[in-house]
């Protein structure tokens, strides 16, 4: 349970809940009344009551069954910036050490190796 004070600080108004059972106090901005301060009096103080979903040190991805990352944020497929892309440009310009026979045999016959 949870008791709630209106405090002014210059010209803004604070509510504190002060919690009954563990004495900590929180501070959301505005009036008793109004829809924070009152989801903030209606939830569980975080400091009595235990965290249910701990987040994994290992990364978000553990939480999911993946052994990796899969890299959500990653290069955007417009951009031609992954790795697939990457390798089909080295094939095509004829960086690669090793050929084999794809779409790009007629465009890489022009590109001569120099020695």
């Amino acid at each position: 349970m949870k008791i709630a004070k209106e405090i002014n600080i210059g010209s803004r108004t604070n509510t504190v809940f002060e919690c009954q059972n563990c004495g900590a106090t929180t501070r959301e901005p505005g009036r008793q009344t109004t829809k924070k301060a009152k989801a903030a009096l209606a939830r569980e103080c975080r400091s009595c009551s235990p965290v249910r979903f701990g987040r994994s040190c290992d990364g978000w991805w553990h939480d999911f069954g993946l052994a990796k990352n899969p890299y959500v944020y990653g290069p955007m497929p417009r951009k031609r910036t992954s790795e697939r892309f990457r390798l089909e440009e080295a094939r095509q310009r004829g960086w690669v050490a090793f050929m084999w026979q794809d779409e790009y045999t007629s465009e890489r016959k022009g590109i001569t190796s120099r020695q």
